[in-house]
């Protein structure tokens, strides 16, 4: 940790760190996300909360009940500030908080425009996981698409009970928005939903 270099560092990407975390809303997985791709290296959420000054069994307890906790901008901007080197420069930084700006304001455009459609396929279907799995298949990329999820893999994307057959709109909604990419877009993924509808 260099702090001189941290302030220069947080000085210069001020734009981009406020842009990422009002996109964000300060959500601890997508900042965990960022770390973890500036660090070249998936992250344990115990360095996570370390950086952000979390207190672990809270953040664990806050996971458990459905409720992640978010990080205030403060949290945010200092746990920038303790990531940067000495050798690191604005260079190190800027194209992964551009490239993680990108998918949220992609993620946002992607579900403005298919929300409804997306609240309809629930509708019809009932929240049933399987056919909400269903759905996740034939939209993975071309090698995989149309083979089944490994079980449990929906739930755990949904982020529901192992156990459960169902699941509320929100969650679905909340969980289609996760998994956006960059590639994706309206007009490639609104077919297969209207062919999941017509089934």
């Amino acid at each position: 940790m260099s702090e001189e270099n941290g302030n220069k560092i947080v000085s210069e990407l001020r734009g981009e760190i406020q842009q990422f975390y009002q996109l964000s809303k300060g959500s601890i997985e997508a900042v965990g996300l960022l770390f973890s791709e500036l660090a070249k290296q998936p992250l344990p959420p115990n360095i996570i909360c370390d950086l952000l000054g979390m207190d672990k069994a809270a953040v664990k307890a806050a996971f458990e009940s459905g409720k992640p906790p978010t990080a205030t901008e403060e949290q945010f901007i200092n746990a920038i500030k303790q990531s940067v080197d000495a050798e690191d420069t604005v260079d190190s930084y800027r194209p992964v908080l551009q490239s993680h700006i990108k998918r949220f304001e992609n993620a946002e455009q992607v579900m403005s425009a298919l929300s409804g459609q997306l609240t309809e396929f629930h509708t019809k279907v009932g929240g049933d996981v399987s056919k909400i799995a269903g759905l996740f298949s034939d939209l993975t990329p071309e090698t995989q698409k149309g083979q089944p999820l490994p079980p449990g893999l929906i739930n755990a994307l949904l982020r529901i009970d192992p156990k459960a057959t169902t699941c509320s709109v929100e969650c679905f909604l909340s969980c289609f928005r996760r998994n956006l990419d960059t590639a994706d877009t309206a007009d490639v993924i609104r077919p297969v939903i209207a062919k999941h509808i017509a089934a």
